[in-house]
């Protein structure tokens, strides 16, 4: 009894740091609600009369987010299913659906994580002084200003991709890769919208109300633990009149 109150308490605690972080990033573009997932185990030895619970891998779900209009033409979202493709800071191609973009110091297209956005030729490479709008099928085209004002140029297309959700996992960076190591293949028909971002799927409200949910079950599986020290001091003071 004392051992499966814990287990169940040990997982209430992770459950709450996964509910917190879920909270944390309810204003954080393109952020993916993580989700602890639990399973019973049965204690061996026992003939399977008690369990303890356990955590399987954390998963997350894939719900879009709200629609946020900022009329800004850097400002990207994927329209229905897909992502786009990006250089990690570990140097591998990671997924990601928020489109917050902007033109670093080097002339390449990154997001606000500074991660470096992938074209079908590589690294997306502005020129300088130029104006930059991203049509629906990714097509990034440049606009001179200036002297070269009227000079249009297609530069590269981003590369988005439409793997099946099953088979990505989120790493330690928030950006989804493939299980099996392998880079996912470009899909044509993802389309992309411009002058909007799309939000977390996080609700607060819903965060909160976990929260609490969480915190009740794990004084529970406290107070379990407790009894359990009572009934083990009660027994040994009958074994000890006896």
């Amino acid at each position: 009894m004392l051992y499966t109150s814990m287990t169940g308490a040990t997982e209430m605690v992770h459950a709450q740091t996964i509910t917190a972080n879920n909270l944390a990033n309810t204003s954080t573009n393109g952020f993916k609600k993580d989700l602890a997932v639990m399973m019973h185990r049965p204690v061996r030895h026992d003939q399977d009369t008690r369990h303890y619970a356990v955590v399987t891998n954390k998963v997350q779900d894939f719900e879009p987010g709200h629609l946020i209009e900022t009329h800004r033409e850097l400002d990207i979202a994927i329209h229905g299913e897909g992502w786009i493709a990006v250089n990690g800071q570990d140097g591998t191609t990671g997924y990601t659906r928020a489109g917050a973009l902007t033109v670093g110091a080097d002339g390449l297209l990154r997001n606000r994580s500074g991660e470096v956005v992938l074209g079908n030729e590589g690294a997306v490479s502005i020129p300088p002084d130029s104006r930059v709008e991203i049509a629906s099928d990714g097509t990034v085209n440049v606009f001179g200003t200036g002297e070269f004002e009227g000079d249009v140029a297609q530069i590269d297309r981003i590369m988005l991709v439409n793997p099946e959700m099953s088979k990505m996992e989120k790493g330690v960076d928030g950006l989804f890769r493939m299980r099996d190591g392998a880079d996912a293949e470009p899909a044509a028909e993802v389309r992309l919208m411009s002058g909007v971002l799309e939000g977390s799927n996080v609700s607060a409200i819903e965060a909160m109300t976990e929260m609490i949910q969480v915190s009740r079950q794990y004084e529970m599986q406290v107070k379990m633990m407790k009894t359990a020290d009572e009934l083990a001091s009660r027994s040994s003071s009958i074994l000890r009149v006896s």
